[in-house]
Parts: structure tokens; C-alpha cells; sequence
């Protein structure tokens, strides 16, 4: 980061009595190629330096400033006063009281410094005289070195801080994705453990289990290793399901995690499957495989040995497919967003939740006491989990009253309906034990008119309705001059509305700033060149420091402004850092060469 540090300062009393036209002196010295304002200045906009001096017992008047370095700025047409090196300023001493502490003066330099790039923020620096202090400014330099190394550990201290908040910004965003996928793979657990209670499931359990222990008969280790062969079918049968999944992932490409809300298509073919599996928990239609394929699977896993626990474990996914579908289906939706290996883990620990119960027994027999029995109860239980896929549903469509308002809310209204009215046909023409050709035909004619109803009908009326309600929004955070006001969530809008970002970080009292905009920014040319490549234009004002911009300079690597970057469309997480001296030529070069 390009940083000045503190100007270095001492400062001492003249010689003689201070009642007697007593003065004092502090030399300030700025840093090779950096300037402060002068104490006065040729535009309201610029921050003065000052000085404040207090002292116990003493009086002072007013502050002589020495002779300023005239500037002169073509773009602002303007002409700056500045101070540069080393220069001193005296304050004399107006009045001494009978008891006085001229040891205990303290000096604070208020300034705002620049160089030829970029302008820092308001800052100021403290020095005191040294309690050894002689009175001449040659016994202060050794005392005032001592206050400088303080001051600079300080600075060096605050400077880590910095660095230790960015890496902990980072570790933060890092341990949120961690934390999301353990979430996910924790849910996807008690989904698999949840299918145990399912009816199509559990009064199948008992008996599966049962048959283990009867097979293994007084040997542990047996039992043990039948368990692991079952749980090894179970695994393979969700395995078999995650090679599918990313089989077809990767043919269509994916996308980052989070970004899937994004899509209007996504959120309607979430609130379709969410709504039909509901509707399956309810008891309007049921999902089923051909009986032969069952009987074969049955056959296989009546064998004794390990192959038939094998076959056990892969009956019991295809016999807890009524049931799991509506688990395994919502899942997918979300799964075909996740990366290859989250996506095998996922179905690992959706795999592990369902063989959990073989994997208990086998290593503690006596727990099967314990197992729930078969009863009315479960029907119940799946009553509930279908009023929760529907709560899913409405949180969809709080989403899409985010990104389209009421407007986009009724069409998605239609999606839920169409999705209802789907699996009431399913229901009624294709029940279990029909062939299940009829239900495939019925089950695909189902999703052909609900597909039809969106693209033709449903998605063109969305697209403008949402862009209509994010202009809308928009325009409440629009400055007067055209710019919007920044924050990270109106990034985040404009990556969603597949726009680039021009960010201007700016403040009242950078010199730099005011000369970029005088020279390129508020020019028609750029302007027009960014209407005609639709770039969002945003004005980060770090006049006042605030947390989310200080968060956006150190994103940038910047520890002042201006600074100026772009966000590619789409992509809120790509930063483009532009220099400090800009032209209109290189920014449109950077953002048309990242659209190549």
C-alpha cells in the first residue's frame, strides 16, 4: 500500500524567561515526495493543517505559520498552497500564570497529505516535551526521537492490526464456505436417517435387521462385517446416484454456490420439484420403480453371505424410493450447484444417515430393543416434512419478491399451481402398480406443459418485471450527479443483474480526486462510453471513513484515494485495481478486454 508515514516533530521553548516575549517552536518534516495542505487554502474542498498546543499554566497566542509553496493545478484550474520538507511553526506566549508546566506542553499537528497519486485521509500527530528537557532544541531531539520511535511502533502496531483484520476478513469468508458445506452435508445426514421413519421404509428395517443377526449368529465379528457390506450397498446405490448427477453437471456446466438464486429458471424449477414432493408426502401421487426390478433386488438380497447383505443395502434405496425421492429430488436441485466432490459427499452422508441403523446393531446388537415400531405415526411424520418442503417454497418466493416484487411473486403463483395441478394428473393416471410406462408418459407430459407454461408465457414477463423492480430500487441510490452511493449489497445487485461496475473511491478533500474528475470522469466522453457499454457507475465517499469503505480499500490494496476499480458483469468477486491517474481510453480497454 502506498502509505506516508507521521511526519517526524520536535518542538522547544526559546531561551529566557516566558514571560518575557517567550515563544514556541516545532519543527515539523514531511516525508521525500509527500505535501500538506498550508494552514490556508485556495478551495473549500481541501483540509487546512493546524496546530493545537496546551500547556498547564500558559497561555498562547496566535500561530505563526511560515511562507507556503505555491502549486499550481491545470485540470482544477487551480492554485494550492502546500508544505513540503521541513519547516517550523512558533506560537507565542501570550500569558504565564504563577505556577505553570511548560515541561508537561503538548503540541498536535492536524494535516492531510498527498502525493502525486493518491491523497490519505485526515490525520494528526502528538508530541511533548521531555520531562528532561533543557530548553534548547538540541537537548529536545533526543527526548522527541523517543516519542517518534512510540509513535512509530503505534503506527506499526495499527498497520498489523489492519493486516490481521483483512486475514481475519478472509479466514471469515473462508470458514463461512466451510461452515455452509458442513451444514449441508450434516442435513443431507439426518435427511438419510429421516428416510428410516419413512412407511415405505421402516416396516422393511426391523426385518432387514433382524435377518443380519440371524445370519451372523453368535459371532460379532460376522455381524459386524455384514453391517459394513450392507452400509457398502447403501453407499454404492447413492454413489451410483452422485456419478448421474455429475455426469450431467458437467455436460451443462456449473456455477458458483449462491449464484443459483440468481436465476429465475433455477428458483422455478426449485419451486416446481418442492411442490410436486410435497404434494408425494401427501399422499397425491406416488413415485415408483417397475416391480420387476424390485423382485430381482429382493431375490438378491434373501442370498446369505456378504454378497446378499450387499444386495440388502441397494434393495432398501430402490424400496425407499417413494419416500426418497422427494428427499433425494429437492437435493439434487441444490447439488447440481455444488462442486464434484462436495456433490460425492453429500450423497456419502445422505448414504450414512440411511445405513446409520445397520451400522448401530451391527456394533451394538442389543440397541434393535430401542428401534421405533411401524405405526400410524409415520404417516404423520411425513404429513410434517411436506409441510416443511412447502415452507421451502415460500422462502423461494420471498427470493423472487426480492428480485421482481409482487409482479413476479403472481407468475410464480402459476409455476405452484401448474406444479400442483401436475401431480393431482400423476396421481390419478398413474397410481403404484399401473405400468409404469403410463407413468413415465404421464409423469413426462406433466413437466413438458409446466416447462411450456414458463418459457413461453411466464419468463418473459419475469425478466421485465425484475428488471423494472431492480431499476426501480436502483434509482432510490442514486446520487444527484448519476453515480449510485456504494455498498457491498449493491454490488452484489448489479453482479445479479449481469452488469459491470465502475467504482469511483473518492473524498471532498483529495486534490487527486477532484483532478480526475475535472479531467475524465465528469467529461461527456466518459459518460457516453459508459452508457454505451452499460457500466453501473459508483461513488465509494470516503470523506468520513466508514467500515465498508475502509473494507473496500483494503480489498484493493489501497491505504487512500482515489482508487478505482471494476467489477466484471456477473461477478461480484472479481476485482479490476485501475491506477491512480486514469484515462477514459484505458478504462474502456479494461472493460471491454474482460468481456473478449
Amino acid at each position: 500500500m502506498n502509505s506516508m508515514p507521521p511526519p517526524e516533530m520536535q518542538m522547544q521553548y526559546s531561551a529566557g524567561a516566558l514571560k518575557d516575549s517567550g515563544k514556541l517552536t516545532v519543527w515539523v518534516t514531511i516525508p521525500e515526495k509527500w505535501h500538506v495542505n498550508a494552514n490556508e487554502v485556495t478551495d473549500e474542498f481541501l483540509k487546512p493543517s493546524s496546530i493545537e498546543v496546551k500547556a498547564e499554566g500558559i497561555e498562547f497566542g496566535d500561530v505563526v505559520w511560515p511562507k507556503p509553496i505555491k502549486e499550481y493545478n491545470e485540470a482544477l484550474e487551480l492554485e494550492i498552497l502546500t508544505f513540503r520538507g521541513e519547516f517550523k511553526i512558533e506560537i507565542p506566549v501570550k500569558a504565564v500564570a504563577d505556577k505553570y508546566d511548560s515541561l508537561g506542553t503538548e503540541a498536535t499537528f492536524h494535516y492531510q497529505a498527498c502525493d502525486n497519486s493518491i491523497c490519505l485521509a485526515p490525520a494528526s500527530k502528538t508530541i511533548s516535551l521531555s520531562e528532561n528537557a533543557a530548553g534548547a532544541k538540541s537537548s529536545n531531539v533526543n527526548s522527541s526521537a523517543k516519542k517518534n520511535d512510540s509513535e512509530n511502533e503505534v503506527a506499526a502496531n495499527k498497520r498489523g492490526n489492519e493486516n490481521l483484520e483483512a486475514s481475519a476478513t478472509e479466514a471469515a469468508e473462508n470458514s463461512a464456505a466451510s461452515a455452509g458445506i458442513i451444514a449441508l452435508l450434516f442435513f443431507a445426514f439426518l435427511g438419510g436417517i429421516i428416510l428410516n421413519l419413512m412407511p415405505c421404509v421402516l416396516p422393511v428395517l426391523s426385518l432387514k435387521l433382524f435377518s443380519l443377526i440371524k445370519q451372523a449368529g453368535e459371532s460379532r465379528g460376522r455381524l459386524l462385517a455384514l453391517g459394513g457390506a450392507t452400509t457398502a450397498g447403501i453407499l454404492a446405490s447413492f454413489w451410483v446416484l452422485a456419478a448421474v448427477v455429475a455426469a450431467v453437471k458437467a455436460g451443462g456446466g456449473s456455477a458458483g454456490w449462491g449464484m443459483q438464486f440468481q436465476s429465475a429458471g433455477f428458483i422455478a424449477f426449485m419451486v416446481v420439484i418442492l411442490t410436486a414432493f410435497a404434494m408425494s408426502f401427501f399422499g397425491v401421487f406416488e413415485v415408483w420403480l417397475p416391480w420387476g426390478a424390485t423382485t430381482k433386488m429382493d431375490e438378491a438380497g434373501h442370498k446369505a453371505g456378504f454378497a446378499g447383505a450387499f444386495f440388502t443395502g441397494a434393495l432398501l434405496v430402490l424400496l425407499s424410493t417413494p419416500c426418497s425421492a422427494p428427499f433425494l429430488g429437492t437435493a439434487m436441485g441444490f447439488a447440481f450447484t455444488a462442486s464434484t466432490p462436495v456433490l460425492f459427499l453429500f450423497f456419502t452422508a445422505a448414504g450414512l444417515g440411511l445405513a446409520l441403523p445397520y451400522i448401530l446393531v451391527s456394533a451394538f446388537p442389543k440397541i434393535l430393543k430401542v428401534f421405533p415400531k411401524p405405526g400410524a405415526w409415520m404417516v404423520r411424520l411425513q404429513k410434517v416434512m411436506g409441510v416443511l418442503l412447502l415452507a421451502t417454497v415460500a422462502w423461494l418466493l420471498w427470493l423472487v419478491n426480492e428480485q421482481a416484487g409482487m409482479a413476479g411473486v403472481g407468475m410464480f403463483a402459476v409455476v405452484v399451481t401448474a406444479s400442483i395441478g401436475g401431480s393431482f394428473i400423476v396421481g390419478k393416471f398413474a397410481p403404484p402398480g399401473a405400468a409404469f410406462k403410463r407413468e413415465l408418459i404421464t409423469l413426462g407430459g406433466s413437466i413438458v406443459v409446466i416447462a411450456a407454461v414458463w418459457f413461453a408465457v411466464i419468463a418473459p414477463q419475469y425478466d421485465a418485471a425484475a428488471t423494472e423492480h431492480f431499476n426501480a430500487r436502483m434509482q432510490e441510490q442514486m446520487t444527484a450527479d448519476g453515480w449510485y452511493r456504494y455498498s457491498p449489497a449493491l454490488i452484489e445487485e448489479f453482479a445479479k443483474a449481469n452488469r459491470t461496475v465502475f467504482i469511483d473511491a473518492t473524498a471532498d478533500w483529495c486534490l487527486t480526486c477532484k483532478t480526475n474528475e475535472a479531467a475524465i470522469l465528469n467529461r461527456d466522453e466518459f459518460r457516453h462510453a459508459m452508457d454505451s457499454l452499460n457500466v453501473a457507475l459508483v461513488k465509494a465517499d470516503w470523506t468520513r471513513e466508514t467500515p465498508e469503505v475502509n473494507a473496500l480499500l483494503r480489498s484493493m490494496g489501497k491505504s487512500g484515494v482515489p482508487a478505482y476499480a471494476i467489477y466484471p458483469a456477473g461477478d461480484a468477486s472479481k476485482q479490476i485495481v485501475l491506477p491512480e491517474l486514469l484515462t477514459t481510453a484505458a478504462i474502456v480497454e479494461n472493460i471491454v478486454g474482460r468481456r473478449k
